[in-house]
């Protein structure tokens, strides 16, 4: 989870802000609020985050004083400069600071999910970027290690956003990047192939195999079934027995 704070003198900008950093859900949080430089660089120092978003003109210290007395002190988290086009000059001595990134006023969603990407990647190309990487490889390792084990149990990306306490939607993204596939399709991939195994080599009912693989609803699991094998579960059944005597009468 990423941390951000936001440099803001008026108090309507910085809190539409703080709500679409939330609304967007990048694994991202918004952990602290400033009105002016003097505040936010306290809390850069204090809080130490991975973000700060700021305004150029503000009372009692700019954002360019804030991030220059910032770099000093050692800092070493992502500055944003939030502008309007009568700042432009501004933004533009931003850039002698090392500032690489910039939000236009008015903000919109899709600027804040563009901008939260961006430097998401920027991240992870980075040293502690890659540890991170190989954290989140171990986190969806796992979860597709308890996926395969406790199949038959019901479970749900809120499941694994409790136990790694990232949100479900973060917990999605991560898994489709390392597996190439949605949580949902892995899963029944997972399911349906044990459901095959299962018809293949127990005398169980269909309707206690959908039960054994999660699927407690013998139509659904029936639906499902169709769709990833392109068969029934009774026909695939039908289907592989009588391939079994087949090949024994050969």
């Amino acid at each position: 989870m990423k941390t951000i704070i936001i440099v803001e003198d008026e108090f309507r900008i910085r809190r539409g802000l703080s709500n679409l950093v939330n609304k967007v859900d990048m694994g991202c949080k918004v952990i602290g609020e400033a009105e002016n430089g003097f505040e936010g660089l306290k809390m850069i120092r204090d809080l130490e985050c991975d973000i700060v978003i700021t305004d150029i003109r503000m009372p009692k210290m700019d954002g360019l004083e804030m991030i220059e007395k910032a770099k000093k002190m050692g800092a070493v988290c992502s500055f944003v400069i939030l502008s309007g086009y009568a700042d432009f000059e501004y933004a533009r001595r931003g850039m002698h600071l090392g500032v690489k990134e910039y939000l236009l006023k008015p903000v919109m969603i899709s600027d804040v999910k563009e901008l939260l990407l961006k430097l998401t990647i920027k991240k992870n190309e980075t040293p502690a970027g890659h540890l991170e990487n190989v954290q989140y490889s171990r986190m969806v390792s796992e979860m597709v290690a308890m996926m395969e084990e406790s199949y038959g149990m019901r479970l749900g990306l809120d499941v694994f956003s409790e136990k790694f306490r990232l949100t479900p939607e973060y917990i999605s993204n991560l898994f489709g990047k390392e597996t190439g596939m949605t949580f949902s399709n892995y899963l029944k991939k997972i399911r349906i192939e044990k459901a095959k195994e299962l018809i293949l080599t127990t005398d169980m009912k269909i309707y206690e195999i959908a039960c054994s693989v999660g699927y407690p609803d013998q139509k659904y699991f029936s639906k499902v079934f169709k769709e990833y094998t392109g068969a029934s579960a009774k026909q695939f059944a039908i289907d592989s027995r009588k391939e079994e005597r087949r090949s024994a009468g050969d």
